[in-house]
């Protein structure tokens, strides 16, 4: 009698599991052959690698491979005779060896062009390099192809095209000759002829359209057109401009032009109540109010109005409109004035008319006029400060290439202005009849370079040099420069020094944490020049000072918040400056 017993059930499961045929690991791979083209260069290519799965396709694939980046070398009669391959006893793994015929490089032989007209032949050949005698270089061939594209595309031709028609291998000797056949389909010119603005919900589209500077009928250049989308950003009253897209319809050409609308208007204000330490001293307000409108009405016209009191005695006062194209030209036109009420010493009010023309997207030139009254007040010391009236004229030059007006990431900045004049004192004290002049000559000058450069990813270089001057003979504290504070020198006191001849920079490394969102660390110089004042007989004075710190600037809803801490010559770190503002450009 025989007893069947129950097979275990793991027992089971090896029984019946079916044979699983894994496949082969690449051991190593390398080639035989290959003189021109290092074996690194070569296994860089491929796919198939060492610890990776063995696959027939990958192999497959690696073949081509090889020849297609032979080809782009120049070798047009390479092979791979065979491909071995080397198994492990268990057949586990597997070494490949590409055995490689290279054959000879192949060099121009002749060149044909055909369905050219705009462009002569000989043009064409010279612009793709095309060489009797040369190698062929596929790669620098395929990127000469797209460069004489662009030429065409600067002929008005922007849906020009070339084509390798055919390439003829002739063996000659030692090498390969290489005739090459290439037709060219120029397209047809298209002009532009109308412009169409898409996302402005507050922008008139004439004023998008004028920046185009382009008029209906005018032949496609993409310079123009680079052009065109680099100013609409430079008006700094839009977020975004997209690239204007090029299109056809019904023999018509036109360009269409996305933008998104910014926060072109701001306010900045802060507002405080000093109380008074008693009956005879009373309480007073102190603050700041800023309002910049960058795009009133959405026309382009642009104003701005500041109010500024330090304390109960000094306070500021500016307001400034630009009108931009006047009568449609490309002239802008614009009124400034600044009053400055300081303490009990004077008034100072100053009325500037600039025009300018914008030469080119880059240059514009301006002629100035400015009208500047010092005013000593009733309770000023006599002779301290001279009531005087200066009228000057002069022309300003800009150049400005930055990518973008708030945070740049590359371009420069340039501005300069030359003017000249007189200055009529009137109500000189007798003390002073005989050192003071009723009318001097007037030269003022003023510089300032920006310029940015892209270190590494996401990070920018700032750089800034700014300096003005004024030359009279006989200037006093009234006509005098003032700079320190958050926009010239930062670790000290707003407009803390005072000069005839002052200059600074400003030194920033940024790291960007979005578009318009960075911190920064900088460096701040700067350098004043007092000349012997003659109205009180103070001798001249000289100063360097530097300021360096860390600071923050961010795209808010409000607009865009700069604040910074700061230490001056000298200061420890609880004596640091916090400087603080909405960041406007008018």
């Amino acid at each position: 009698m025989v007893v069947q017993r129950p097979i275990p059930g793991l027992l089971m499961a090896i029984i019946l599991l079916p044979v699983v045929a894994f496949p082969a690991v690449i051991q190593s791979v390398s080639t035989r052959g290959n003189s021109s083209v290092s074996a690194r260069d070569l296994q860089e290519q491929l796919s198939s690698r060492p610890v990776s799965d063995f696959s027939k396709a990958v192999l497959d694939r690696d073949i081509r491979t090889i020849a297609d980046y032979y080809a782009l070398l120049g070798f047009l009669s390479v092979r791979v005779d065979s491909v071995g391959l080397r198994y492990s006893a268990d057949s586990a793994s597997v070494d490949i060896v590409f055995h490689i015929h290279e054959g000879k490089k192949a060099i121009i032989g002749g060149r044909q062009v055909s369905g050219n007209t705009l462009l002569t032949s000989e043009d064409i050949v010279e612009e793709l390099h095309l060489t009797v005698g040369e190698p062929l270089d596929a790669a620098l061939l395929e990127e000469n192809i797209d460069a004489l594209l662009v030429r065409y595309e600067r002929l008005g031709r922007p849906f020009a095209a070339c084509r390798i028609a055919n390439l003829r291998l002739r063996s000659e000797g030692d090498t390969d000759s290489l005739d090459v056949f290439l037709v060219v389909d120029e397209g047809k010119a298209v002009t532009i002829d109308e412009i169409r603005v898409e996302g402005n919900s507050e922008t008139d589209p004439d004023v998008i359209v004028r920046e185009a500077r382009l008029r209906p009928g005018t032949l496609f250049d993409p310079e123009k057109v680079t052009a065109f989308q680099q100013r609409l950003q430079r008006l700094n009253i839009f977020s975004s401009v997209a690239e204007p897209q090029l299109y056809v319809r019904n023999e018509v050409g036109g360009l269409l032009i996305r933008v998104q609308e910014g926060r072109s208007n701001t306010f900045d204000g802060a507002i405080g109540y000093v109380p008074g330490t008693g009956e005879e001293t009373r309480g007073f307000f102190a603050g700041l109010a800023s309002v910049t409108m960058r795009n009133l009405f959405g026309t382009g016209r642009k104003f701005s109005f500041r109010w500024e009191k330090e304390n109960r005695e000094t306070q500021e006062l500016g307001v400034n409109y630009l009108e931009p194209w006047l009568f449609g030209l490309p002239v802008n036109v614009g009124f400034g004035f600044f009053q400055r009420q300081q303490d009990t010493s004077f008034v100072r009010r100053s009325l500037e008319l600039k025009g300018e023309l914008l030469v080119t997207e880059e240059f514009s030139a301006g002629l100035l006029f400015e009208s500047d009254n010092v005013i000593p007040s009733a309770e000023a010391v006599a002779g301290r400060v001279l009531k005087t009236s200066i009228q000057t004229f002069g022309a300003e030059l800009l150049y400005d290439t930055r990518d973008d007006h708030l945070s740049p990431t590359s371009g420069t900045r340039y501005r300069t202005d030359y003017q000249f004049g007189t200055q009529h004192a009137s109500d000189i004290p007798p003390s002073l009849k005989e050192s003071v002049r009723e009318r001097v000559e007037v030269q003022k000058i003023g510089l300032d370079l920006d310029f940015y450069v892209s270190t590494f990813s996401r990070q920018v270089v700032a750089i800034g040099l700014h300096g003005k001057e004024i030359r009279n003979g006989q200037v006093d504290e009234g006509q005098m420069y003032r700079f320190g504070g958050t926009r010239t020198m930062r670790g000290y006191r707003e407009n803390q020094f005072l000069g005839t001849r002052i200059a600074w920079t400003n030194t920033e490394y940024r790291f960007l944490l979005a578009r318009r969102t960075f911190v920064y660390g900088f460096l701040d110089t700067g350098y004043y020049f007092r000349p012997a004042q003659i109205a009180q007989s103070i001798p001249q004075a000289e100063g360097f000072k530097y300021g360096y710190g860390l600071g923050l600037l961010v795209e808010t809803s409000l607009g865009h918040l700069g604040v910074s801490y700061a230490l001056g010559e000298g200061d420890s770190f609880t004596n640091g400056k916090i400087h603080f503002g909405l960041i406007n450009e008018f």
